[in-house]
């Protein structure tokens, strides 16, 4: 019965090992990318539709952006995190933080800018080099 039991519990060893196996061999190495360069962008707000230019800076994973706005001159964002292909920034404007959150695919861009007074959706294309 011992020798059964044992036996039985190799099997259900084996075939978990069989299965984690499959699974890790299936799984996709994370893409890194550097979402670094210069992007034509366009915001959608209430006043209707903003474009620009859209710059980010990667020095050693330390990345930079800075956006050029009609209204507001060059903004220069902060607190920068880059997580797979999403990136996440702030900027404190007029004593409100400004909240932007960017995802990345390929040589497009999408996302949205968190306001006090709302959401807006940005997009972007990056330009050739």
């Amino acid at each position: 019965m011992k020798h059964r039991n044992f036996l039985k519990n190799k099997f259900v060893i084996g075939i978990m090992l069989i299965m984690v196996t499959i699974g890790l061999t299936s799984m996709k190495p994370a893409t890194v990318i550097d979402p670094s360069g210069v992007w034509d962008y366009e915001v959608e707000t209430p006043q209707g539709n903003m474009t620009g230019e859209l710059t980010i800076k990667n020095s050693d994973g330390d990345y930079a952006v800075s956006i050029e706005t009609e209204q507001f001159g060059t903004l220069e964002l902060g607190n920068i995190t880059l997580e797979g292909n999403e990136m996440t920034a702030d900027i404190d404007m007029q004593g409100a933080t400004v909240e932007f959150s960017f995802e990345f695919d390929g040589d497009a861009m999408k996302g949205s800018i968190a306001t006090p007074d709302g959401d807006m959706d940005i997009t972007a294309k990056k330009r050739s080099k």
